[in-house]
Formats: C-alpha cells, sequence, structure tokens
C-alpha cells in the first residue's frame, strides 16, 4: 500500500522484524490505518538459519519464516515505508512525529517501537578498518564467501554457536572465541561438540585483528594466566551479542541500563499513546514466539487506546 506523507495514521510501527510484522497485521485486523517503517523485513530473523522452536514448524529457515510474516503483512492494507531508518520522534498537540533517515516525516496518532537490537563491536584495534575487508557480523550472508577459509567466530551465545555450525559446513577451520564459557542452549551446544572442524577457546578475548587490505590474523588474551597469542586467518566473526535500537526515542521514554524501553504487561511505555514490543523490550527473554506475541499485544493496547480518546 502506497505511503502518504500527508495522512496521520492511526498507528506507527517502527521495526520490520516478528514483533513489528504481527503488531501490524493486528492493527490492520481493527481497521486501524498502519504504517510500517523499517531498514528492512524480518530483522535479526534473517540472520538465522534453523529455527526448532517456533510453534507450527518443526524445522523452518530464519528467511523462509519472514518471508510468510511478510506475505501475511501483505495481505492487509498497511504502509510500507522500506528501506528507511527512524532518526527521531517527537510529539506535539497529542500527534507523534517520526523523522526518518531520507529527511521524511510521518504523523501518527500512537507508536509502536519494535526496532529490536543491533550487532555489539568488538571495540579492538582493526576491528573498524577492516569490517566488509573479513570482519562480518552476519554469518548468513557472509559465510559462503569464506568457502576453505581459516574463520574465527567470537560469542558464546546461541547465535555464535549458529554461525560457527554454519561456517563448519564450509571453511577450511573454524575458532570458536569465547570470552568466559559457554551460554548456549544445551541443543545447540551438542551439536557443537560434533562439528569437526571447529576449536572453541573459552576464556580468551580478543584483543587485536591485524591485516592490512584483508583479514590476516587475530591476537587472543588468555582470561586467566593473561598470556597473548596469535592466530592466522582470514575471517572474523562477530557474534558478541546486541545493543537495543532506542537512540531515535531522544529520551521521550523510560528506559534501562541495558538500553532497553521499560514497559509494562500490556505493552505500554512512559509514555501515553507510545507502546513497545520484541527484542527493544525489557521483556524477560528474546525469542520469537515472545516478540511475536508481544506484537499482539502492542497493538491491541493500541487499538483499545485509542478507542479511549473517542
Amino acid at each position: 500500500m502506497e505511503v502518504d506523507p500527508n495522512k496521520i495514521y492511526d498507528v506507527i510501527v517502527i521495526g520490520g522484524g516478528p514483533a513489528g510484522m504481527t503488531a501490524c497485521v493486528y492493527a490492520a485486523r481493527k481497521n486501524l490505518s498502519v504504517l510500517l517503517i523499517s531498514i528492512d523485513i524480518g530483522g535479526q530473523v534473517l540472520m538465522t538459519s534453523e529455527i526448532h522452536n517456533y510453534m507450527g514448524y518443526q524445522y523452518i529457515a530464519g528467511r523462509e519464516l519472514m518471508q510468510k510474516f511478510s506475505e501475511q503483512v501483505n495481505s492487509f492494507p498497511v504502509a510500507i515505508r522500506m528501506p528507511d531508518d527512524v532518526m527521531a520522534v517527537g510529539e506535539e498537540d497529542n500527534i507523534f512525529y517520526v523523522l526518518t533517515k531520507f529527511d521524511a516525516t510521518y504523523k501518527g496518532k500512537t507508536l509502536i517501537i519494535a526496532s529490536g537490537k543491533r550487532p555489539k563491536t568488538l571495540d579492538v584495534p582493526g576491528e573498524k578498518e577492516l569490517t566488509g575487508r573479513g570482519v562480518t557480523y552476519c554469518a548468513i550472508c557472509d559465510a559462503p564467501l569464506f568457502r576453505d577459509k581459516v574463520v574465527a567466530v567470537v560469542g558464546g551465545g546461541n547465535s555464535a554457536i549458529w554461525a560457527a555450525l554454519d561456517l563448519n559446513k564450509v571453511a577450511k577451520k573454524v575458532y570458536l572465541i569465547v570470552r568466559s564459557l559457554l551460554r548456549a542452549e544445551p541443543i545447540y551446544i551438542d551439536k557443537l561438540k560434533q562439528a569437526e572442524r571447529v576449536e572453541i577457546l573459552e576464556k580468551h578475548i580478543p584483543i587485536e585483528i591485524k591485516g592490512k587490505d584483508r583479514v590476516e590474523g587475530m591476537v587472543l588474551k588468555n582470561s586467566l594466566t593473561g598470556d597473548e597469542k596469535e592466530i592466522n586467518l582470514q575471517g572474523v566473526f562477530v557474534e558478541a551479542g546486541l545493543i537495543p535500537n532506542t537512540g531515535f526515542l531522544r529520551e521521550l521514554v523510560k528506559i534501562n541500563e541495558r538500553n532497553e524501553v521499560i514497559v509494562n504487561c500490556n505493552c505500554e511505555t512512559s509514555e501515553p499513546g507510545i507502546f513497545a514490543c520484541g527484542d527493544v523490550t525489557n521483556v524477560f527473554d528474546k525469542q520469537i514466539i515472545i516478540a511475536s506475541g508481544e506484537g499482539a499485544k502492542a497493538a491491541l493496547a493500541a487499538y483499545r487506546y485509542l478507542l479511549s480518546k473517542i
């Protein structure tokens, strides 16, 4: 559906992951006018290869699941502004204004924040300079580029293990660099132990990525002994966690010490008319099915809020 920059939408949804798309469907089913603004359709799930815990599917690929979400959104009259990114939001006379990267401003009676998270960086010498030259943050996207090469995955959670397992299929050797201990789900750790090309280096911290035009190696520090060693490799996959995308809110709503939007059980934020859902919030645990449920709740809460204003 075409975007109308002059229209005041009932709901503006910021973020096109599972939470945001579910919110769009539930809001549209209530005959609300809906605008979705997002960098992409799918969010973090696009970087997930195998999903085994989304009800209704014993197994489904991340991109395939998000394609199904997208098709359902497109079956409703939802206006979609993509690709675009929200830079700031404000409020005046009970109307919310959303400024995007491409200098467009959209107006809404309510906002649903579903902006998710972005990958953390390592903040070590060489990382920024070699990003796109062997340093990457998406194993699903870039693993095929490292066929028969030596690579490292940095991280100890589910996403790091998924990346290591994906790379085990194509790379010559995979180092899994874990700052402390593995903290992933047991089912994934069991699979990791069967991966012949993966070497796990627990209690090791990356302190430098080396290379001129491309990645050539990485310097590691043993957190127990303080010893340093350099390993030769051609790729570094950073899977060190995620940071909530809340910078554009400019203190409009309350956030916690982890920069997550604080919501109550109805997905309400500290600002009336603004709701939030998915990984950007302080809701316990970050799972696709939880994000989807929270997206539904946020849309229904926004609907009730609009009814109260009639």
